[in-house]
């Protein structure tokens, strides 16, 4: 009998609930939230926030709302109200796998590992394939001390998305010391793909196909008739002048001490009568009219005379003639 009356205070107490929390949701949660009296700052957020509770309150069930305004409360400080928010988007829609994952998110934060792995399982159900997902599972199974399996959904994570190995774009990367396993679990398969030397179709015909088109020839060379000859020179090389000449036949005109060079010039070239050197002494070039003068630098040589050499004088007479 007492069994019986405390089943049925159980279920009017139980029933009571009900009824209470449905008068409160009648009333609408979003008409004065707890975190409503910090939106005054004025910023893109609160502003952004203010207008998302306003559509919560014309439509309370739908999961993009809750979902998004759970992301604005994280982004705001409030966790456990961001938790409650991706709680009742997926309570509005079972499907709805952005949610499971954020939900998996926060809770994993909060150190609920339990809620973490139930989130991203169904993340992973709702949506095979889910990277990120299958990350945070891996991370969660190495905590536990599961390496296998933790190994292998690495593994399956970098192989969808490679970028998650990137700290910029997957910060928890560094949370992990079983990458490297993953990577070598991925390497045959990787190295299978790389390694395929694949190949297309054939290339259409350039005469616009067809079984009676002629095949493409094997050198890229075009056809006779569309080689260009190649035009004559600008300037005819038959009306050029012809270069000095060099070597032996070009002729060493000698310069003053102070330049150290000495100029070459072809044969017949004007030269000047003379030069001057570095005292100012006046040098005349080779073959000009002042023989005398030997060119400068040069040792001068004397010619043969064509005079008799002096004769000796006789000796005087004896003395007594």
């Amino acid at each position: 009998m007492k069994r019986l009356l405390l089943l049925a205070v159980t279920v009017t107490a139980m029933t009571g609930c009900s009824a209470i929390h449905d008068l409160r949701s009648d009333n609408n949660e979003y008409d004065s939230p707890f975190y409503a009296k910090y939106l005054n700052t004025g910023s893109t957020l609160d502003a952004q926030i203010t207008r998302t509770l306003e559509a919560l309150r014309e439509d309370p069930d739908s999961p993009e709302l809750h979902n998004q305004l759970g992301a604005m409360l994280i982004d705001k400080g409030f966790p456990k109200d961001a938790e409650r928010e991706f709680e009742r988007a997926v309570n509005a829609d079972r499907h709805y796998y952005p949610a499971w994952y954020n939900l998996g998110l926060v809770r994993a934060a909060s150190d609920d590992d339990l809620g973490a792995r139930r989130a991203f399982s169904r993340t992973v159900d709702l949506k095979p394939g889910h990277a990120a997902a299958l990350f945070q599972l891996g991370l969660i199974e190495e905590e536990r001390h599961h390496v296998d399996r933790a190994i292998a959904l690495y593994a399956k994570a970098f192989a969808i998305n490679p970028q998650l190995l990137d700290v910029r774009v997957n910060p928890r990367i560094l949370d992990t010391d079983l990458v490297h396993m993953a990577l070598l679990r991925n390497y045959p398969a990787a190295h299978a793909k790389r390694s395929l030397q694949l190949q297309g179709g054939p290339a259409a015909p350039r005469n616009g196909g067809g079984a009676g088109a002629a095949p493409m020839a094997p050198s890229p060379q075009p056809a006779p008739e569309n080689i260009v000859t190649p035009a004559p020179p600008v300037t005819d090389p038959a009306v050029q002048p012809a270069p000095p000449p060099t070597g032996r036949n070009a002729e060493i005109v000698p310069v003053p001490r102070s330049s150290g060079t000495t100029s070459v010039s072809a044969p017949g070239t004007a030269q000047p009568e003379s030069q001057t050197d570095s005292r100012g002494r006046r040098r005349r070039r080779p073959g000009s009219a002042n023989p005398q003068t030997p060119p400068y630098g040069e040792v001068p040589v004397p010619e043969p005379s064509t005079e008799p050499p002096p004769q000796p004088a006789p000796p005087p007479p004896p003395p007594g003639e």
